[in-house]
């Protein structure tokens, strides 16, 4: 299995271009847990980029453990069920975490 780390460093392999039309913004991606990270995302022109440690100027930060991250970007659960438990946390506009959740081609694995 990927590690959070791993996982951050392939968003752009994961990126949905596509679904980005229009979509420019820079996300701060803060982890906690046994996998702790902080990187920021540049969303531009339909291209993510990856930078390591912590912006000051982003529209959007997500903070959640290195776990619940590696489950959400393996497909192992929902970004909803993450939400509704509180240990997914936007912040900045309500709008841009659901725009952050669309732009990602996420594995669907199925429920037992």
């Amino acid at each position: 299995m990927a590690t959070a780390k791993e996982l951050v460093e392939g968003m752009p392999v994961m990126f949905n271009s596509a679904r980005a039309k229009g979509y420019n913004r820079n996300i701060q991606l803060n982890l906690t847990g046994t996998e702790a990270g902080t990187w920021w995302l540049e969303i531009k022109d339909q291209k993510c980029t990856v930078h390591p440690g912590k912006l000051d100027n982003a529209k959007l930060m997500l903070e959640m453990d290195s776990t619940d991250f590696s489950n959400y970007f393996t497909g192992k659960v929902h970004p909803m069920d993450l939400v509704r438990s509180k240990k997914m946390k936007f912040t900045g506009p309500m709008t841009e975490g659901i725009a952050f959740n669309a732009i990602w081609n996420i594995p669907v694995v199925p429920q037992a």
